[in-house]
């Protein structure tokens, strides 16, 4: 006892049994504060509960509250004082008072003492039916701390029955309580579950708004006991509930997220469902302004949502930023966030802003940005390039933690992207001595072996690692082990000194068993079977994801119904940590759905799968040596198939052969043309990097570059301890294969031709190839207005328009199967002049029987057409000469490089087709005050129907502050190469400004034929025989048209022929037909105008069905343009 404690209990029992006269009994709630106070204080006043007990007798409330304070903190452990307090307990429960009836209910529920329950039960059945509200609740909450002490009794004595009719209680508070009592005891018990119904629901949620931010939680925590039976239920809740996402407190806040958050479980509906995730965006972002604690509970919860309903937040990534004054924790959590909410839209903000994290001081920040960076690179092919600058930027920091952390993501970058980034192992390898921590070392060691066979000194490289092999965490002997023989497999000469060792080692000197096993498996596979040693260690490797934390759905779905609560913090179901805690799962009915709303599709890279480079012994003869000296690898060029529709028949079995160089991501150089994001300009270390343009003469603008712009070429990779092996060029003719090195003398040996060759983004797609202009991937590109393939939603007033041409079901059986060959042929048959009777699947009778069919409404006849075997309405002849007044639309120009990234020049173009001819037209401007810009040359990269100039460029010096027109000619006739979009087109510039790069897209229309008018047989026959697997539809608003002549004659004059035309119920249809110039593929289509001349539906047919989609956009901006 505290020093003089046994004075101070002595001269509090006498102040608490004076008796003095105390009318207003002042002394005695004196006294009791004493008490209160020195018990708070953790002094002992047990002695005195004979005297406190005492005063539970006196008529005043503050007095009472005090002397219940004092038996719930001893009455629990001596059973004497609660047994000595019984009395005045019963007689409280009856006091006039509504507060002391409360109070003594209460403070009976918290003393598990026999007797006090004994003495509870009556009492506590009494107060449940109570007149006053207060008493009815406090009782409601009594019934569930006796369940805590006797859940038998609770159900025997029908308490449960009790508190369901308190449901039904018109005080709000009273229903709180219930609901509360409710919940918890059927949690907490293991054959009691609660089940709540629409019509319960309903009056719980009515009771809502006039609840306290507690009651608020208890009622809406219980409507997750609500299974709806039908869709409209759960919108009916989810409609009530939204209006607490605007409460002022937190945990009202996410309860309300939680609940809706279930009932979207049972919307069917998509186009319901959007709006609800719109609708909780606002609310967890608002959350955010908290403290810093309610922001960290916010963001765990907010990851369960996003990798649930991706879309919830998907306009809301700024809020996630971090701010300078965040705690640790919470720019941990929003780092996750914000990579879930990462996609090819935002990307390049996103790495911005994680390069700037990534140069704070804070380590563990740091370390996280980084990895985020690689994950990004891992999740959105379409910025891999970009991540990959940006963990090179990181690594020239020399900061130790920041560059072995890049290290280890660059390793999970090659594992994701094999073959597509080995350029940069050199910039890599020069840290090897700053590397101590072992995630780093093992990330190195697995890079290393992985490409050894392309590492010269990779065998040194091992040897070094391998001398503190004993001394190495396990992660780092691990992976040595596995490099080793991967080095002894590609190059055994090599790794022959090294095996033994480390097998040795492994085996006999190392006590982990993963080890030793490993070690064993090893030795015995090379010892028995090298080729299954090789099939083994080099085989495939499993795919890696960015969504690595991602949770399986069973447990992400029990999680949810957790929001706010610490399983969705821990990120464990509560009976992981709570002892019989119950699993909550989606109630059965017949209105669940599970709908999910997906992410956004990431775009990904034409990819084949790559193979294990077999091992070489040959070294490149050009190479020079250093200290550590690199092969590059190679790969046979891949050539079209020439069965493939999308490629040109110029690019098939033509001497013009694909061929591609290693991307170079060292410097500036990566080359991705799927980038569009870039700002155009100069290129860092053009000089270094890029073939001079400055050396072109006019007269050889138009000619393709020669292969030996390559000379030099990674001459500026920076990498002082690395020498990267020389690419020799074959022989004249010889195609470059993909490291760069010729077929002929001085390529690479056969052992190396069998490397794992890029893929396909790098092989056919390299924004320029080995000609030298490898880096133009980095310049802007214009966004093209419809991905190939997809078409656009067709608003329900388009609907009626949709339907193809009604052929009799008779007439279709008879064509028998369609190919997509019959329809190339006939229209072949039809724009070359070639002979129908050779081309034709239909005969001529099913062809007039169609025919008699599909013109027979308000046609148009032409008796004069001699070539109309049919009878029918007239050709695309007649109709040509109509349009003879129209003019061919031309695109409007749109900026192609801006001034303020070309010291002052700045070109605005466009592409137009004008009497045949196909031009470039631009405006040059010179937008300096000083400097006059001249030595205009221009030239085009590979591209995917060999568009060149035919004459050099033509433009004069450009004067300071003024601007000139040029139109250059161009050609089909130069080198081609497939680019994605296939209309995609590299560009550069040259003048004494610089030189710079940049890439557009033109209009399909410029490659249409002027002479692919068709007859309506060939038209027939080609529909009909073609498959409804070439057919796309497409939907055009906004149509600039005076009158349905005006239509006919505008597509005309834009190579769009017009074969029949008839009017049915309230749209106008026009049947075309147009032929690319370059190689003959046709497109057959029905343009369906509305009377009002405010939309259309286009439905094309071809057997390039690459280019459908570019065709019909070529449609729609002749449709839509002034």
């Amino acid at each position: 006892m505290w020093q003089g404690g046994v004075g101070k209990v002595h001269d509090l029992r006498m102040e608490l049994t004076s008796e003095k006269k105390d009318p207003r009994h002042q002394l005695k709630k004196v006294a009791m504060k004493k008490v209160v106070a020195n018990m708070t204080m953790g002094n002992d006043m047990s002695a005195l509960y004979k005297e406190v007990v005492a005063c539970m007798g006196i008529p005043n409330i503050d007095v009472k509250k005090m002397v219940y304070l004092f038996l719930i903190n001893y009455a629990r452990a001596r059973a004497e004082i609660a047994n000595l307090a019984v009395n005045g307990f019963e007689d409280d429960v009856n006091d006039s008072n509504p507060l002391v009836r409360a109070m003594a209910i209460r403070t009976m529920g918290y003393i598990y003492v026999d007797r006090v329950i004994d003495s509870l039960i009556d009492p506590l059945r009494h107060c449940l039916r109570d007149r006053d509200p207060y008493v009815r609740k406090t009782a409601a909450m009594a019934v569930l701390k006796l369940s805590m002490f006797d859940r038998s009794l609770v159900e025997d004595e029908r308490f449960l029955d009790m508190l369901k009719d308190l449901l039904a209680d018109g005080n709000p508070s009273v229903v709180a309580n219930a609901v509360a009592a409710l919940t918890e005891i059927s949690e907490r018990s293991p054959h009691i579950k609660l089940k709540l119904n629409m019509k319960i629901a309903n009056k719980l949620i009515t009771a809502l708004n006039e609840c306290n931010e507690w009651g608020q939680i208890y009622i809406l925590e219980s409507l997750m006991y609500v299974t709806p039976q039908e869709a409209s239920d759960a919108e009916t809740v989810i409609e009530r509930i939204v209006p607490r996402l605007q409460h002022g407190n937190s945990g009202v806040v996410l309860v309300a997220v939680k609940v809706i958050a279930y009932m979207m479980n049972y919307v069917p509906q998509r186009e319901t469902l959007e709006p609800i995730l719109r609708k909780l965006s606002p609310p967890l972002v608002t959350l955010l302004t908290s403290g810093p604690e309610v922001q960290y509970i916010t963001l765990r919860n907010i990851q369960l949502l996003l990798q649930r309903w991706p879309t919830i937040l998907q306009n809301q990534l700024r809020a996630f930023f971090c701010k300078y004054d965040d705690p640790i924790y919470v720019k941990l959590a929003k780092l996750e966030v914000i990579l879930s909410l990462t996609t090819e839209d935002n990307a390049r903000v996103v790495l911005t802003e994680l390069s700037e994290y990534a140069r704070e001081i804070d380590i563990d920040f740091v370390r996280k940005a980084v990895r985020s960076i690689g994950r990004i690179a891992i999740k959105i092919e379409l910025a891999a390039d970009r991540c990959v600058r940006a963990l090179l930027d990181l690594i020239q920091t020399k900061v130790n933690y920041v560059v072995q952390e890049a290290i280890v993501v660059i390793r999970d970058v090659f594992r994701k992207y094999p073959n597509r980034y080995e350029s940069i192992i050199g910039t890599l390898c020069e840290n090897l001595d700053t590397l101590d921590e072992p995630e780093a070392r093992a990330a190195m060691i697995w890079i290393i072996g992985q490409y050894a066979d392309r590492i010269d000194n990779s065998d040194q490289v091992l040897g070094r690692f391998l001398d503190g092999f004993l001394d190495d965490p396990a992660e780092v002997q691990l992976a040595l082990l596995t490099a080793i023989v991967k080095l002894f497999i590609m190059r055994p000469t090599a790794g022959q000194e090294l095996v033994p060792r480390v097998l040795k080692w492994a085996t006999e000197d190392v006590d982990s068993p993963d080890i030793r096993d490993r070690g064993f498996i090893y030795w015995r596979l090379l010892s028995t079977d090298p080729e299954m040693a090789r099939a083994v260690v080099l085989s495939e490797k499993p795919e890696i994801s960015a969504e690595g934390e991602k949770l399986d759905m069973p447990l992400l779905e029990e999680l949810i119904l957790q929001v706010g609560t610490l399983s969705s913090i821990y990120r464990k179901p509560p009976a992981a940590f709570i002892p019989f805690a119950k699993r909550r799962v989606l109630g059965q009915s017949p209105a669940l759905a599970r709908l999910a709303i997906a992410a956004p599709p990431v775009s990904r890279l034409p990819r084949t799968a790559s193979t294990t480079a077999a091992s070489s012994t040959a070294a490149n003869a050009g190479a020079t040596t250093g200290q550590r000296s690199f092969r590059q690898p190679t790969s046979g060029s891949q050539q079209p198939a020439a069965s493939d529709p999308s490629v040109p028949p110029s690019m098939r079995n033509s001497s013009t052969q694909l061929s591609t160089s290693m991307v170079d991501v060292a410097g500036a150089g990566m080359s991705n043309p799927y980038i569009s994001d870039i700002t155009p300009g100069p290129m860092p270390d053009a000089n270094a990097m890029l073939i001079d343009l400055m050396s072109m003469e006019d007269d050889d603008e138009g000619a393709a570059i020669g292969s030996s712009g390559m000379a030099g070429f990674n001459a500026s990779f920076g990498m002082s301890a690395l020498n990267m092996s020389a690419i020799a060029s074959g022989p004249a003719g010889t195609t470059v294969n993909a490291g760069g090195a010729g077929a002929g003398a001085g390529g690479a040996s056969g052992a190396d031709a069998g490397a794992a060759r890029p893929p396909d983004s790098q092989l056919l797609n390299s924004a320029f190839d080995a000609a030298g202009l490898d880096t133009l991937s980095k310049m802007q590109s214009s966004s093209l207005s419809r991905a190939p393939g997809s078409s656009s939603p067709m608003p329900d007033i388009m609907r009626q328009f949709t339907s193809s041409f009604d052929l009799p079901a008779a007439a279709i059986s008879a064509s028998g199967s369609a190919s997509s060959t019959a329809i190339a042929g006939a229209g072949a048959g039809a724009g070359a002049g070639s002979n129908p009777q050779t081309s034709t699947v239909a005969t001529q009778k099913e062809v007039d029987d169609l025919a008699a069919q599909m013109y027979s409404t308000n046609m148009m006849h032409n008796n004069n057409n001699s070539n109309n075997n049919t009878g029918l309405s007239t050709g695309a002849q007649g109709f040509a000469a109509s349009g003879s007044g129209s003019t061919p639309y031309v695109p409007a120009q749109k900026l192609l490089l801006d001034a303020q990234q070309t010291q002052g020049l700045e070109i605005l173009g466009t592409f137009a087709r004008r009497g045949g001819q196909i031009q470039m037209e631009m405006s040059f401007a010179n937008k300096s005050t000083t400097t006059p810009i001249g030595d205009f040359a221009i030239q085009f990269n590979k591209n995917t129907y060999g568009l060149v100039p035919r004459s050099p460029i033509g433009a004069g010096t450009v004067m300071p502050m003024s601007a000139i027109d040029v139109c250059l000619p161009l050609g089909t006739g130069g080198p081609a190469m497939p680019m994605q979009p296939p209309t995609n087109i590299q560009i550069a510039i040259k003048c004494t400004a610089g030189i710079f790069y940049f890439q557009t897209q033109y209009s399909l229309h410029i490659l249409l034929d002027e002479n692919a008018m068709s007859d309506q047989g060939s038209f027939l026959r080609a529909w009909k025989d073609a498959p409804d697997s070439l057919q796309n539809v497409h939907s055009i608003q906004n149509l600039r048209f005076a009158s349905m002549d005006d239509v006919r004659n505008k597509l005309n004059m834009n190579n769009v022929f017009t074969v029949a035309q008839r009017t049915v119920g309230n749209a106008t249809h026009f049947y075309t037909t147009s032929r690319l110039a370059v190689d003959s593929s046709m497109f057959y289509s029905e343009i369906k105008v509305a009377n009002n001349l405010q939309i259309a539906v286009v439905t094309t047919k071809s057997a390039n069905t690459q280019l459908v989609p570019f065709y019909q956009k070529a449609i729609e901006d002749i449709c839509t343009a002034f």
